[in-house]
């Protein structure tokens, strides 16, 4: 599909006698011609559409709609030249990864700079307070999730030393090179022929995207909403599960996931061949959202579930923050074993130190 690539000959001005499949044509292009762009994936239903769809699956609860209803994976990424442009020997990008809620508020954040140099910053109580909501053993009984609260107010019982581990327990940003942990582990007898998820790595998830689609899909205008145009993609359920799996194979390395790709590959072994409709919105010329209804994939889900992927180009570069403190291998596992030594046999007055 030159479909997501391909540039076309017209205005990038959103021209009512473009056919719909040049109208996806033409914004994905423009897309890819800004230097930088941001997106935002979550579900666009209430917890109760979510659990009224959901609740005849196995193991889910309520709960579990409340979260998902509310989380939200945020990501960015940007470039000195067009992101169409960049390749693998590209060096000078950033990106951005998170993990919150509806309310702009992170769990979870981080900054890569390059392959080597990132920022990272974790709220452990928020973390924890989210694991014992939709904990599956439920009330009173036991379980093995780590106990994060507790693990945050044992921050100040570390030395001076390890202020960068204190303030990481507590929520701050900490920047890590990861040259020094590659280097860290190799001298410990671990490998360092693991892949770094970087900058490029994002980018290559919308490549994987866009060959996804590549000759697969058939295009209906569906006219206007919100300010924005929109356009029907129908594809092939199962070719575009399996066209997708297979270009995001090169990353379950770096994304830590390569002992699941049988696991993938088996159901989408089950995946019926029927055909899928994505909503694609175009605003100002651009590609502005995707929405899926994951119902449609699935026979137990009774009713509407629809996915959205949100999408910003020209967003403006990452930051870098302010104030973040050297995260160091070595005071990384020294703290572990102050902070767990009773679980590793210590007991509570051990003296097992760094």
């Amino acid at each position: 599909m030159a479909v997501l690539t391909a540039g076309t000959a017209a205005c990038d001005g959103g021209d009512a006698n473009l056919t719909p499949d040049a109208k996806v044509k033409q914004a994905f292009d423009k897309l890819g011609r800004q230097k930088s762009l941001s997106a935002e994936i979550g579900f666009n239903a209430s917890a109760d559409q979510i659990f009224a769809a959901m609740k005849d699956q196995k193991d889910f609860k309520r709960e579990h709609a409340d979260m998902l209803a509310d989380l939200r994976l945020t990501y960015s990424l940007s470039y000195d030249k067009p992101i169409k442009d960049v390749d693998a020997e590209d060096e000078n990008g950033e990106g951005s990864f998170a993990l919150g809620g509806k309310d702009g508020k992170q769990m979870v954040e981080v900054r890569a700079f390059g392959a080597d140099k990132v920022y990272l910053r974790a709220d452990l109580k928020r973390i924890g307070d989210l694991a014992a909501k939709v904990d599956k053993k439920g009330p009173g009984k036991s379980s093995d999730r780590p106990d994060f609260d507790e693990l945050a107010k044992k921050a100040d019982t570390l030395p001076s030393s390890m202020d960068s581990v204190k303030g990481a327990l507590k929520g701050e940003w900490v920047a890590m090179d990861m040259k020094s942990f590659e280097a860290f582990s190799k001298a410990n007898g671990g490998s360092d022929d693991k892949g770094k998820l970087d900058p490029k790595d994002q980018k290559q998830l919308f490549d994987a995207l866009q060959k996804s689609l590549d000759g697969n899909a058939t295009y209906k205008d569906a006219g206007k909403k919100n300010g924005a145009d929109h356009v029907k993609v129908t594809v092939p359920a199962k070719k575009f599960a399996e066209d997708l799996n297979k270009s995001l194979k090169p990353l379950q390395d770096k994304l830590g996931s390569k002992g699941k790709s049988d696991k993938v590959d088996g159901d989408l072994d089950k995946l019926k061949n029927k055909d899928v409709t994505l909503d694609v919105a175009v605003r100002d010329g651009m590609v502005s959202a995707l929405t899926v209804d994951l119902g449609q994939l699935d026979d137990e889900v009774k009713g509407e579930l629809p996915l959205t992927l949100g999408i910003k180009g020209g967003a403006g570069k990452v930051q870098a923050p302010t104030g973040a403190k050297e995260l160091k291998p070595q005071d990384l596992i020294g703290a572990g074993m102050l902070l767990f030594s009773d679980k590793m046999g210590g007991g509570k007055d051990s003296d097992m130190g760094i």
